[in-house]
């Protein structure tokens, strides 16, 4: 018994190995095989070795101090007045001087202490082409392949009193001053031989071009502009976007700003969670809580045309929406036409909840002096639903929803709307 008990053994350990080592092998093989298959689904290419300007930052103009034209190359006529702007120009945590002489016949000058060394050299000063026209400076700077930060500055006249008639000639003075703090990196990575157009936006604290936080978009249908309606521009929010390029899902993988490269890489089409919000397509049911609280559902609607309106108090163009709303609710809320108000004060999300308290305070005094009387959601409540599912990346959006919750458009505003409200409801 012993004997053939060893020899049992023996061979059950034997067939044992064998089976591990096969195992071992079959392993190894499909590892070697998703290895190569990940390899052949990188797409590389290159960014542009010039940055475009980005987000622009404004405010208002103040008279200058003595001390402030003291750094000047020479006084400026008796008839001149020196303009500061009243918050320093601040770009990538850079402050510079900044001063506008403006003369009642002469073009308004910009003096920028472009070298950063306190004082305005002859060779710091531009002539702005006029009110709202840029003066482009290009700035030095030392940040991988990039060399120049490509800063634009305007002015603004205040608005123009119809009775305050200007001689022949004269300039206005300046109100305002914008320019941007910010920058765009472009490029192109080739996908199937078609060069695939993409831009990062990092925020605006940020130098180097972080994935995890940069806006980023990418031209999906090759077609040569960004479409955010179609999902062709994300915010990360610390986790990178799927993109849909042509036939293929594709994420970014690496960008290096010392040598330029980025890398794209193709992921399964499981990875693309986006709800695009085609016409057809039936709307994710969500829960959401008004502001006075209340607990509602967007499946309460059903029956009704529903648009969910994203907005926030930030943003010019939807506001002007809403003002055009109002007319549209009054005359087509009693035929069952219904608005869900989509607050976005941050879109980012992840708020405090001292932030969200605040912000929705902001919010109910907005609409309780804009008189807008559809339900509002709160940011709290809906933001999961705007960022992770509908990706809201343009602001206004407006969807609108047939009775049966199906979207009939992404892009329900103005005009557009109005004629689908009097199609469906005559």
């Amino acid at each position: 018994m012993t004997d053939s008990t060893n020899i049992a053994e023996l061979f059950a350990s034997a067939w044992t190995r064998h089976l591990i080592s096969r195992f071992r092998f079959a392993f190894a093989s499909l590892a070697f095989a998703a290895a190569s298959t990940l390899a052949a689904a990188e797409f590389r290419g290159r960014l542009n070795p010039e940055v475009q300007p980005g987000t622009r930052s404004g405010g208002y103009l103040q008279k200058a101090t003595a001390d402030a034209v003291a750094l000047l190359p020479e006084l400026p006529p008796p008839t001149a007045t020196v303009w500061a702007p009243r918050q320093p120009v601040s770009i990538k945590g850079a402050t510079y001087a900044t001063l506008l002489v403006s003369s009642p016949r002469s073009s308004v000058v910009l003096w920028f202490d472009r070298d950063r060394d306190g004082r305005f050299s002859p060779g710091e000063r531009w002539s702005f082409p006029g009110p709202d026209a840029p003066v482009a400076i290009s700035l030095p700077w030392d940040n991988g392949i990039y060399r120049q930060f490509p800063l634009q500055v305007f002015y603004s006249p205040p608005p123009q009193d119809p009775a305050a008639k200007r001689g022949p000639g004269e300039t206005a003075e300046p109100r305002t001053l914008t320019y941007n703090f910010n920058f765009l990196a472009s490029g192109t990575v080739d996908i199937d031989g078609k060069p695939l157009m993409f831009t990062f936006a990092p925020r605006p604290a940020e130098v180097a071009l972080n994935l995890l936080t940069s806006r980023i978009s990418v031209d999906g249908n090759f077609n040569g502009r960004y479409e955010a309606d179609l999902g062709e521009m994300e915010n990360p929010s610390g986790r990178l976007p799927v993109f849909r390029v042509g036939s293929r899902y594709l994420a970014p993988k690496s960008v290096d700003m010392l040598t330029g490269e980025v890398v794209f890489e193709e992921r399964p089409a499981s990875d693309y969670t986006r709800f695009d919000a085609n016409p057809g397509q039936l709307m994710p049911d969500f829960d959401f809580v008004d502001l006075d609280g209340r607990k509602r559902r967007l499946s309460d609607y059903r029956g009704k045309y529903v648009l969910l309106d994203f907005w926030g108090t930030w943003c010019g163009p939807c506001i002007a929406e809403m003002k055009h709303l109002d007319p549209i609710y009054a005359k087509y809320g009693p035929r069952g036409f219904e608005v869900i108000g989509m607050i976005m004060e941050k879109t980012s999300g992840g708020l405090t909840p001292e932030q969200y308290a605040a912000d929705l305070e902001k919010v109910r005094t907005f609409i309780a002096k804009a008189g807008h009387r559809w339900v509002q959601a709160t940011q709290q409540s809906i933001e999961r639903v705007a960022i992770d599912v509908i990706h809201v990346n343009a602001y206004p959006t407006c969807i609108l929803l047939d009775p049966e919750g199906r979207v009939l458009s992404r892009r329900a505003r103005g005009q557009e709307l109005a004629d689908l409200l009097a199609k469906y409801l005559p």
